[in-house]
């Protein structure tokens, strides 16, 4: 349902396709800028409830503003759909929506959603603000000073440490029955913690399944991230294994500042541009790749086993996220800052687990609710219409 929720790149233009992401901290030191970016601001009927402070990101459905929520003086990302939406879109829409509904109280390594409101104009999904930036701005940064770290943008060290708090995440998704299905650096932010943690955002392309099916034929999420089953369009795909190849994606590009499998055409539309990543992924293996030659030398052992079993073309006998777990790189001794970083995060994830007997917080109240809202917002508001608020049953995190 359009971009993240977090702080735009500095040199960000609105209309451009950049993430946005979401946190409560952090939040008055720079509205006296931004309160007179608001007077320009447009009205999206949000009546008092909400001080639109500016753009973060555009996506294919709408826009994402960072607002404060006057109610709790705590700063917001908003994604505004203009009502009446296309029916066609309403799907997508309520699909994002239902699913980090059902998510629960959640995890703190997925940015999570407060409510839904409807107003005369715009149908709008009120989030949590990480205010940290998205990853590509993170890797991109740290890519200037790579030869200072052997020629890897962030060290293996650094990436074991963000790499685990995605898995987690993913793994929450999975055990809830929810595949993310557009896993990359785009969709993963950082707040202000020293170090960061990072949050999973955008589940637009997400889709919860029943115990023990498959995900159907639909070609969806970024081309360099794809699996080859879905490239392919395989009937029946697992949409697990899907994320675990993106997540390997993701790995490779945050140590190396580059794609595996590169795409030869950059029209994303392009089939030919999608059949040449998938000719590469299948014909042969990453480290054999002509582009990743010099790369493969750069990481250690244990990395390049965990490479080789995440980008393994049979998803079938493709590592699980369990495995991932359970690999020798993965639970690699960490300098301590970041041991005691993830020790403190799995220490409040522990506390909200027992807390909401694992997170989810399913409700056909709420599910009726949300479904009212979405009707009404595919037709023209009536006379009079005030606007109107849906609870997800989240609870904000610290």
């Amino acid at each position: 349902m359009g971009a993240c929720c977090s702080s735009p790149a500095d040199n960000y233009e609105p209309g451009s396709k950049q993430a946005a992401g979401s946190s409560s901290a952090h939040h008055h030191h720079h509205h006296k800028n931004q309160k007179q970016e608001a007077q320009k601001t447009p009205d999206f009927g949000l009546g008092e409830d909400f001080e639109v402070i500016k753009l973060l990101g555009t996506g294919g459905e709408g826009e994402t503003w960072l607002c404060v929520d006057q109610r709790t003086k705590r700063e917001v990302a908003i994604k505004l759909v203009r009502r009446p939406i296309p029916r066609s879109i309403t799907q997508i829409i309520q699909r994002e929506i239902k699913i980090l509904a059902d998510l629960g109280d959640g995890h703190l390594n997925i940015v999570h959603a407060d409510e839904v409101l409807l107003t005369k104009t715009h149908v709008g999904l009120v989030m949590e603000y990480v205010a940290g930036g998205n990853m590509v701005a993170f890797v991109t940064k740290r890519r200037e000073m790579r030869e200072s770290r052997g020629g890897l943008c962030i060290d293996e060290d650094e990436a074991s440490f963000f790499f685990r708090q995605l898995i987690w995440a993913v793994q929450f998704c999975h055990k809830n029955h929810v595949a993310h299905r557009d896993l990359k650096l785009d969709n993963t932010i950082l707040d202000h913690r020293d170090p960061p943690r990072l949050k999973l955002c955008d589940f637009g392309f997400a889709k919860a399944w029943a115990s023990n099916s498959n995900m159907d034929t639909m070609r969806i999420g970024t081309p360099e991230y794809m699996g080859p089953e879905l490239i392919s369009g395989r009937a029946g795909y697992d949409g697990k294994k899907v994320d675990v190849w993106a997540a390997g994606v993701l790995l490779f590009v945050m140590l190396l500042g580059m794609f595996p499998f590169e795409m030869e055409d950059e029209n994303y539309v392009n089939t030919a541009g999608l059949y040449s990543i998938w000719i590469q992924q299948i014909r042969t293996s990453w480290q054999e790749s002509p582009h990743n030659n010099s790369a493969v030398g750069k990481l250690t052992k244990d990395c390049r086993d965990l490479l080789d079993k995440m980008f393994d073309v049979n998803q079938d006998s493709r590592i699980t996220i369990d495995g991932i777990i359970r690999h020798p790189w993965f639970s690699r001794p960490l300098p301590e800052k970041y041991e005691t970083a993830l020790a403190q995060l799995q220490e409040e994830q522990r506390a909200i687990d027992s807390r909401v007997a694992g997170g989810n917080y399913r409700s056909k109240e709420r599910d009726a609710q949300l479904q009212m809202l979405l009707d009404k917002a595919t037709i023209p508001p009536a006379a009079g219409e005030n606007i109107l608020l849906a609870g997800v049953g989240r609870t904000p995190h610290n």
